[in-house]
């Protein structure tokens, strides 16, 4: 018994392993900038670079170019940049050929002399001018300007009136936005910061960080916005997650997941705008799918053909910084998206952990071999509520046997037929029934052995309590199951006893 037992412990300490070490290739990258801030030696920053250069993409080319700054470890950076380049072949631009310029006099040997002649041969192509441009250079303002009304009504404005206002909006911009650290920071009062560019058809970029009851926002086209906001502003409705088209009334306006980082960490948006749709991935995950972007300012016109991309100024700190913008050219239009969306599709599919922000909550528990609806090619699982249910509440109807099952998947029919059968109204399946999070309304009341997955997995979920929690299984006509969440242990209690409450729903 004994030897079982510790082999269980081993074998859940390598699963956890393994889950902790599936990352996307988004949010791994943000975590090497993070690691990259705090190396000590030299080793450390090189181990990184090379991890960063794992990663095909035109982000990870970014970051590792940084560290071409850096003396200690330039050369390697060099190295990688240009095998970056020279593999993928997305990799391109002004800000692409300003960097491997400066790489070339760095790269050594019989392999920099063969990396130096196949990017010359590369960086001659017409198309690679088609690529992306730095929008914020770590220094300065340079490109961006203050905000001066809205589209409609700066098109009304004589060029003189218009001179006029930037003029203040530039001054007023200078004290309310400041580069610190290489970060681009609003200050918490004042107006947007907008680009001195007019944009139709892009791709952006963009890193950002909030602090505690933060909201901001990226206006696409001088329109808002791709919302940012704290999750935790229930009261405004933010529990749903940033990503989302805020102010769409007639198409979607919710984010399809929960992607969001923990406040104050940092977060990527990867932003497509082609035509009047938009498609936006959070930290790697999809959550507005080719949408059409309604024009804020007249809801009787379509959104602009050109206009600014603005960071949103909404009384709260907020930080950003590798902002590259890429205008799409018109004979791409036809055949980007759908390739785009494929591959970051099937990197959140075979990426999913336990804790991840991930339809309309965090993953509490992946299906196995052995439960019912497993499927080997698709990984599907439970998914937890971000957070319990305020005060505690009743299981109610101690007079029915309403739901006895108690697998790993019962938990919705159990929830269905509590609501169903039982007339009281403030019970804790219709609690968990009436939630609406995330964009998603088929939460339910965690059956016995769901909710004994979400103890296992308490602090990867977060925000349980140690206390006892209701299952939706029933024991018997007076009682139901429940579990402390201090110990695990799982009993019986009278239905009329008040418990916490967390809901769930299946993916």
């Amino acid at each position: 018994m004994k030897n079982k037992i510790i082999l269980s412990i081993i074998s859940i300490f390598l699963f956890m392993l393994s889950v902790s070490a599936q990352k996307s290739n988004v949010q791994h990258l943000l975590v090497l900038q993070d690691q990259m801030e705090n190396a000590k030696n030299v080793t450390e920053k090189r181990n990184i670079l090379k991890e960063a250069s794992a990663i095909p993409s035109f982000p990870s080319f970014m970051f590792i170019s940084k560290s071409l700054n850096d003396e200690t470890i330039n050369k390697v950076a060099a190295l990688l940049v240009a095998k970056l380049a020279v593999n993928e072949k997305s990799i391109k631009g002004p800000a692409v050929r300003e960097i491997l310029a400066k790489s070339f006099p760095l790269l050594k040997g019989k392999e920099g002399a063969l990396l130096q002649s196949k990017l010359t041969e590369q960086m001659s192509s017409v198309s690679f001018n088609d690529g992306f441009e730095n929008l914020f250079n770590e220094k300065d303002l340079t490109g961006w300007k203050g905000l001066v009304a809205n589209p409609i009504e700066r098109n009304k404005m004589s060029t003189a009136d218009l001179k006029a206002a930037e003029k203040i909006a530039n001054e007023q911009m200078q004290k309310d936005w400041h580069v610190k650290n290489g970060l681009l920071a609003f200050q918490g009062h004042g107006d947007n910061i907008v680009t001195e560019k007019k944009y139709g058809n892009f791709e952006l970029f963009v890193d950002w960080k909030i602090a505690k009851k933060g909201d901001a926002g990226i206006y696409l086209r001088g329109s808002p916005q791709v919302q940012i906001w704290d999750s935790s502003n229930r009261q405004v409705g933010a529990q749903v997650g940033s990503g989302g088209l805020y102010n769409n009334l007639k198409n979607k306006s919710m984010p399809l997941v929960y992607a969001d980082n923990t406040v104050e960490q940092w977060n990527n948006f990867h932003i497509i705008m082609k035509g009047d749709k938009v498609t936006v991935y959070l930290n790697g995950l999809l959550t507005v799918d080719n949408v059409t972007f309604e024009n804020y300012w007249d809801r009787s016109i379509p959104i602009f053909e050109k206009e600014q991309i603005e960071l949103q100024a909404h009384g709260t700190l907020a930080y950003y910084r590798n902002i590259y913008v890429r205008e799409i050219p018109k004979e791409e239009m036809a055949t980007m998206g759908d390739a785009e969306k494929s591959k970051n599709e099937m990197e959140a599919i075979q990426t999913l952990k336990i804790g991840m922000n991930y339809k309309g909550g965090k993953i509490a528990y992946l299906l196995t071999p052995s439960d019912p609806g497993y499927d080997p090619n698709v990984q599907h699982g439970i998914i937890a509520a971000v957070a319990d249910f305020p005060g505690e509440v009743a299981w109610g109807c101690n007079d029915k046997f309403l739901a006895g099952r108690s697998s790993i998947g019962s938990g919705s029919q159990n929830t269905i037929d509590m609501v169903s059968g039982c007339a009281i109204a403030q019970t804790a399946a219709t609690l968990c029934s009436n939630l609406k999070q995330g964009g998603y309304d088929d939460w339910y009341l965690p059956s016995k052995e769901e909710l004994n997955k979400l103890f296992l997995q308490m602090k990867a979920i977060g925000g349980f309590r140690e206390v006892c929690y209701w299952s939706s299984t029933e024991t018997g006509k007076y009682n139901a199951a429940s579990q402390i969440f201090d110990n695990g242990f799982q009993t019986a209690n009278d239905k009329s006893t008040t418990f916490s409450v967390r809901a769930i729903r299946s993916f």
